[in-house]
């Protein structure tokens, strides 16, 4: 068969099977797997299907899975906050910072928070695995078959992260490992951040720089996908290494699993239980009902011959044997009987906040927790916290502005500095009379020339075309000639040791500048600005008179800028 027919041929096939592996296309063509292989290689180049490990997947499927954020989600909408969106709430772990706010902004609500994978504080319950038991076992796991295959040689690279379950993760699988082999050595333990990318190059170099590493451990699916492909890549012999994940969520491990090679084993925590789990938890928490510590879903360890007897594989992928993972596993809540069972007050609507919306976990757990409230009548809106991250600082943002407009009273002068606050400062101020504004920004100046009883001095200067702003000597005499009543003062960075900080050192000069022509210094912040230090300082702390920031900076904070004689107005968010 001519190599190009050879080629149209595999890629019929694999896009019209979802999949297919190196070992059942080399038979089916009668050639070696290096052939296949550089005709996979080849096909992806073209863009007609994508390589995985130990085959290649259909292009529609990769679609599906970049589509799944617009078809799953509804992310934060325009309409208003999601707090007075939704009737209870279902939150995986983001940061300290973002799990506080979130847990008080809907706390105040008197909405219910439930936590998935990790206990949130001033939460109280939350849905998910033990992750100690689950880790000792797939360690255990490891040490058994390195003692068969390896002569009891085990070397780890632990692809880790900073949470406090995946910590746990991490340890109780060394400690697995080590109680079959004692002397199992833990080579590196690195924070993959959970990103595909960081996971891939860690694996690279350390692969680069400790050739005895035959074990990588990876915390979830997409720092797994990570060392897989940099194994791959690095064109390791599968029988010298294997990559264990604890995460099997997608069809990306299930095929990587299925084939054998880098990866013959690893974790399964079944999102087709732990979503519907979500919901029937989630519907119990909106009916005040006592909540135990813990709803704790099952795992299982999943090798490539037992992948089949929990797993299905379709045209469209692996489908769950449903049957046989209620049956064979202990549930926390009967989630078969969901149309039959009487049924308590439902929520219209359950949020659910996702961390990392490119993690097939959080795109299989979206899907059945849909699936399975869709039964109910309950619409599940999915947030994507990046999303939300901006949406929330914006409003927060949006309404410092809107508080710092309200203490502009007519006759006053005003300079106004520069940067995204600003110009929503300004656009607060549009509607106001009898004010004069100073300043340098060119952004401020074409928003409040289109108000006729402003007056508007713009400082002059050099032009600054990344920011938009006038700076330099020119720009800084201007304004040591004039004198106004309030500076609403911008900054990149705010610290009791460093006091205020920015970027540029000509915009720096200019404000300070602006400070020393102001009778009152306004500082316009919110929170994320705090606990910050840009590289040049601006000015101490002591020249702020007053503060107007959002009510996530600290208490802690807030009364240690009081003492320093600061008064602080909170944004009503």
């Amino acid at each position: 068969m001519a190599t190009q027919t050879r080629r149209e041929n595999i890629e019929k096939l694999v896009n019209e099977r979802g999949f297919a592996s190196v070992a059942e296309l080399a038979e089916l063509f009668q050639v070696s797997d290096m052939t296949i292989r550089r005709d996979l290689d080849r096909l992806e180049g073209q863009t007609l299907l994508r390589r995985t490990f130990g085959g290649a997947a259909a292009l529609i499927s990769r679609k599906r899975t970049e589509r799944s954020d617009d078809e799953l989600s509804f992310s934060t909408k325009p309409e208003g906050k999601l707090v007075d969106r939704v009737d209870v709430l279902v939150a995986s772990s983001v940061n300290a910072r973002y799990d506080r706010l979130l847990v008080d902004r809907f706390s105040k609500k008197n909405i219910p928070v439930l936590s998935e994978s990790l206990l949130l504080p001033g939460t109280g319950s939350f849905v998910g695995i033990n992750n100690q038991i689950a880790g000792l076992e797939l360690g255990r796991w490891i040490g058994s078959y390195a003692q068969d295959h390896w002569q009891g040689k085990a070397v780890v690279l632990d692809l880790s992260y900073q949470l406090s379950n995946t910590q746990t993760r991490s340890r109780s699988f060394f400690h697995g490992l080590q109680e079959v082999i004692p002397g199992a050595e833990q080579r590196l333990s690195l924070n993959a951040q959970s990103r595909y990318r960081t996971a891939y190059q860690l694996t690279r170099d350390a692969l680069a720089v400790y050739e005895d590493i035959n074990i990588i451990f990876a915390i979830n699916d997409i720092t797994a996908l990570g060392a897989l492909d940099a194994c791959r890549d690095n064109q390791i012999d599968p029988g010298e290494i294997l990559v264990l994940p604890f995460g099997l969520e997608g069809d990306s491990l299930k095929n990587a699993l299925f084939e054998g090679e880098y990866c013959k084993a690893g974790l399964a925590m079944f999102p087709e239980i732990v979503g519907p789990v979500c919901v029937e938890a989630a519907t119990q928490a909106y009916n005040q009902e006592p909540l135990p510590e813990q709803f704790e879903t099952p795992f299982a360890v999943l090798t490539t011959e037992s992948l089949p007897h929990w797993y299905i594989r379709e045209k469209d992928g692996w489908a769950p044997r449903m049957d046989i993972i209620c049956e064979q596993l202990e549930l926390p809540i009967d989630i078969l009987s969901c149309e039959s069972i009487p049924r308590r007050k439902l929520p219209e609507r359950i949020g659910f906040i996702v961390p990392f919306m490119e993690h097939e976990w959080y795109q299989s757990l979206t899907k059945y927790m849909t699936q399975y409230a869709g039964k109910l009548n309950i619409e599940v809106e999915v947030v994507d916290v990046d999303k939300d991250l901006a949406n929330e600082l914006d409003l927060r943002r949006r309404e410092i502005a809107r508080q710092a407009a309200m203490m502009v009273k007519p006759g006053e002068v005003l300079i106004l500095d520069e940067g995204l606050l600003a110009v929503y400062l300004s656009q607060e101020l549009l509607s106001q009379k009898d004010i004069t504004v100073i300043t340098n920004s060119i952004k401020v100046f074409n928003i409040l020339k289109n108000n006729p009883e402003i007056i508007l001095i713009l400082t002059g200067g050099a032009f600054r075309r990344s920011t938009e702003l006038l700076v330099g000597p020119n720009a800084e005499g201007a304004l040591n000639e004039l004198r106004a009543d309030k500076f609403f003062l911008t900054v990149a960075g705010i610290s009791f040791d460093f006091g205020l900080s920015h970027t540029n050192i000509s915009e720096v000069a200019v404000k300070k500048a602006m400070i020393q022509s102001a009778r009152e210094v306004y500082l316009l912040a919110d929170h994320t600005t705090f606990e910050q230090e840009a590289t040049i300082q601006v000015a101490p702390l002591s020249v702020v008179d007053f503060l107007i920031t959002d009510d996530a900076l600290p208490a802690s904070t807030r009364l240690d800028l009081s003492e320093a004689g600061i008064q602080i107005f909170l944004a009503a968010i």
